[in-house]
C-alpha cells in the first residue's frame, strides 16, 4: 500500500511542473532533506518542478518528515541555508527580468509577490498577475513565461538581509487540478535603481523648549511612528478566496 501511495503522489508530481530557472530558484540540499525527509528530497532533486499537494501526499506517512520545519506552502520547503550562492542583489526601483519555465500548462491563475520567510508574510503583492495564467485552451504564452518585475521603493530595510525575503511564483490550478506550484528567489535590496543610497531614517533626536522658573530648560522627545508589517499568510488556498487578488497560501 505504501509502494501504492508513493507511485500515486510521483504521478501527481509530474503530471505538471513549473520553476524559476533564472535568476536560479531555491534548490534542495542537505537542510530540505532534514525539515522534509529524504521522500521529498529525492523527488525534488530528481524533478524540482512538482506541486505542493503531490509534495504533501509522498511525505504524509514519513517519519522523518517534519511538517512544521519543512513548510512546504513557503518555497515549496526550499531553504536559505542551501542557497547561500544563489542570493540576487537588487536595488529600490530596479527592473529585474525573471524567467519562469512551464514544463506542463494547466489552467489557473498566477502572481509574483516578496515574501518575509521570517514571518511568511506577503510585504509586497502582485508585482506581477495574471488572472488567467497556463491555459489548456490554447497556445502557450511568451509572456507568462519571461517577464519583469520592479522592486519596489518601500521595503525599508526588510529585505537587506539574505535569507530575509524571496521574490516567489505562485501558481495555482484549482479543482478538479487542485496543484500549486511555488518557486522563490533569494536576494537582498538596498539604496535605489539610481544608484544613490536613500539616507537613513533620523533617529529620535530631543527637541529643546524653554522651561519655567530656575529649571531652565526641559526636554521634548520627538517620537517616530511604527512600520505596519505585511499580511501575514501561510495556508493553503481556500475555496472562498478571491481569484488572483494575492498569494492565498503564503505566498
Amino acid at each position: 500500500m505504501k509502494y501504492l501511495a508513493a507511485v500515486a503522489a510521483f504521478l501527481e508530481l509530474v503530471s505538471a511542473h513549473g520553476y524559476f530557472e533564472t535568476p536560479i530558484a531555491r534548490q534542495p540540499g542537505p537542510a530540505y532533506e532534514a525539515a522534509c525527509g529524504s521522500q521529498a528530497f529525492n523527488m525534488m532533486k530528481g524533478d524540482i518542478n512538482g506541486n505542493v499537494q503531490g509534495l504533501l501526499q509522498l511525505v504524509a506517512n514519513q517519519q522523518d518528515y517534519d511538517a512544521e520545519a519543512c513548510g512546504l506552502w513557503l518555497c515549496k520547503g526550499m531553504k536559505f541555508d542551501d542557497n547561500t550562492d544563489n542570493v540576487q542583489t537588487y536595488t529600490a526601483g530596479q527592473e529585474v527580468d525573471l524567467n519562469f519555465a512551464i514544463r506542463a500548462p494547466h489552467s489557473g491563475y498566477a502572481n509574483v509577490s516578496i515574501v518575509e520567510t521570517a514571518t511568511n508574510s506577503i510585504i509586497a503583492s502582485d508585482l506581477k498577475k495574471w488572472d488567467e495564467y497556463a491555459l489548456t485552451s490554447r497556445p502557450s504564452v511568451a509572456s507568462e513565461s519571461q517577464f519583469s518585475i520592479t522592486i519596489p521603493s518601500d521595503l525599508g530595510s526588510q529585505c537587506s538581509t539574505a535569507g530575509s525575503c524571496v521574490i516567489q511564483m505562485y501558481w495555482n490550478s484549482p479543482p478538479p487540478v487542485d496543484q500549486t506550484y511555488e518557486s522563490c528567489i533569494d536576494f537582498t535590496v538596498g539604496g535605489s535603481a539610481s544608484g544613490t543610497s536613500p539616507a537613513p531614517a533620523p533617529a529620535p533626536v530631543p527637541s529643546t523648549t524653554p522651561g519655567s522658573g530656575s529649571g531652565g530648560n526641559t526636554t521634548t522627545p520627538v517620537v517616530t511612528p511604527p512600520v505596519t508589517n505585511g499580511t501575514t499568510v501561510g495556508a493553503a488556498p481556500s475555496a472562498s478566496a478571491t481569484k488572483g487578488s494575492y498569494q492565498y497560501f503564503c505566498a
